[in-house]
């Protein structure tokens, strides 16, 4: 198949190579927290529990906005802005899984 040229600037995932040399330097004794895949293995935090019981709750079961929830993109970009001592607007903040 013909793929054109620009295609090669996509590049890959990386996160598969940075596991296995988490793996080899694991191997050596260094201590190796894997946050690189997304599966931390640590305990969920009482505070993400309870927060989603009260999504289930009031119904919050379905997909947010595809930019994110209106509320947090609000304080994300008050935090944000305020720490950098610029002004963010909603529309300057979206959030993404992954």
């Amino acid at each position: 198949m013909n793929v054109a040229k620009r295609m090669d600037l996509l590049g890959s995932e990386t996160a598969f190579a940075v596991s296995a040399e988490a793996a080899k330097l694991a191997k050596t004794g260094m201590k190796i927290y894997p946050f690189h895949l997304g599966d931390i293995n640590l305990p969920t935090p009482i505070s993400v529990i309870n927060g989603a019981k009260e999504a289930i709750r009031s119904g919050k079961t379905g997909y947010c906005p595809a930019p994110g929830i209106p509320e947090l993109r609000e304080a994300l970009a008050k935090d944000v802005g305020d720490s950098r001592g610029i002004a963010y607007g909603i529309e300057n903040v979206s959030i993404q899984p992954g």
